[in-house]
C-alpha cells in the first residue's frame, strides 16, 4: 500500500485481510442447492477498493453478484450509508431473500449510533461488532448447502468507516466466517479489528478479488506500467487523484478479470469527509434503493 497517492507505485506492500486485502483471494466455491427456495445472493467475486486518509475516505465497488438460484446480475449495490457520517461496504454473503447484510448494518447503526453525528473509533468498533453478531445469528438459521465447500471460502468481509468529532476518519473491518456445527447446522466465527490509517498520505485497501488492483498499484507488469504512465494525463486537474485511482482500479478489475461472471457491472463510489459529509461520486440505480 502506498503512503502517498502521488508517489511511485513501488511503495505498495501487502497486508492480508480475511479472504484478502490486497492479497490472493479464492472465489466462492459453489455447491448444489438442496431444499432451499428463496433467492440466495452469494458473491463469488466482488472488487471493493478504498482510498483512505485521516481527512477523507473514498470507497468504490463493482455491481456484479451471483445468485445461487438465478445466475448472475449486474445490479447489486455493495456500498451503504447506514448512519450519518458512516460508510459500509461488504463482500461475501450479501443477502438471502428479503434480508441483506446492508440492512443489518443499518439496524445495528440505529441501535449503536442513533442520532449521534460522530463516531469515535471505539463506537465504530461497537457498531461493527453488533453487525457481526447479527450476521452470525442469521448464518445459524441457514442450511449448510448454501455455503458450499469449502466453507472457508464463504467468509463475509465488511469495512466500516466513520468520522469522529475532529472530522477524522476511523476504519474498522469485520469478518464473519461460517463453520459447520453439530447436528448438520451452521455456526459462525466473527472478528472485528481497527484498520490503521497513516497520519499523512493515502492508504489503498482492496478486498473481494483484489489481485488485479494490486497488480496495477504495484505497476510492475507491462500492462500496469502502460496504465499508470497515463494517470497524470487521465487525472489532470483532479482535485483528488486517490479518489480517481480507487474508481479506476475497480474499472480495471472489471475489464481485465477473466471471470466475467464474478466481477463487473456499473461502478459505484462514495466519498466521506469532514467538509462535505457523505457524497456519492457514482450512484448506479441499485444504490438508490
Amino acid at each position: 500500500m502506498r503512503s502517498d497517492a502521488t508517489s511511485g507505485p513501488s511503495c505498495l506492500t501487502r497486508r492480508q485481510w480475511g479472504l484478502a486485502m490486497l492479497g490472493a483471494v479464492p472465489g466462492f466455491a459453489g455447491g448444489q442447492q438442496t431444499g432451499w427456495k428463496p433467492t440466495v445472493l452469494l458473491e463469488g467475486g466482488t472488487i471493493i477498493v478504498a482510498a483512505c486518509s485521516r481527512e477523507r475516505i473514498v470507497i468504490a465497488a463493482d455491481s456484479k453478484a451471483s445468485f445461487r438460484t438465478d445466475g448472475f446480475q449486474d445490479e447489486v449495490c455493495k456500498l451503504a450509508v447506514p448512519a450519518n457520517k458512516v460508510l459500509f461496504a461488504a463482500s461475501g454473503l450479501v443477502g438471502v431473500g428479503d434480508w441483506s447484510a446492508a440492512d443489518e448494518a443499518k439496524s445495528a447503526a440505529l441501535r449503536i449510533v442513533g442520532d449521534n453525528p460522530y463516531l469515535s473509533g471505539s463506537s465504530l468498533g461497537s457498531l461493527a461488532e453488533a453487525w457481526a453478531r447479527a450476521m452470525a445469528a442469521k448464518i445459524r438459521t441457514l442450511p449448510p448447502a448454501i455455503f458450499g465447500e469449502p466453507q472457508a471460502e464463504s467468509q463475509t468481509s465488511a469495512l466500516f468507516a466513520g468520522l469522529d468529532r475532529a472530522d477524522e476518519v476511523n476504519l474498522v473491518r469485520a469478518t464473519v466466517q461460517p463453520v459447520a456445527a453439530a447436528g448438520g447446522k451452521m455456526d459462525a466465527r466473527t472478528n472485528v479489528i481497527p484498520v490503521e490509517i497513516p497520519t499523512t498520505g493515502t492508504r489503498f485497501l482492496a478486498f473481494g478479488m483484489p489481485a488485479i488492483a494490486m497488480e496495477f498499484l504495484a505497476g510492475k507488469t507491462p500492462r500496469a506500467k502502460e496504465e499508470t504512465a497515463q494517470w497524470k494525463t487521465y487525472f489532470a486537474g483532479s482535485a483528488d487523484i486517490a479518489e480517481d485511482i480507487a474508481i479506476r482500479l475497480v474499472e480495471l478489475t472489471s475489464y481485465f478479470e477473466p471471470r466475467k461472471d464474478l466481477v463487473g457491472g456499473a461502478t459505484a463510489a462514495v466519498r466521506m469527509d469532514g467538509k462535505a459529509g457523505v457524497r456519492w461520486l457514482r450512484r448506479p440505480p441499485a444504490c438508490l434503493r
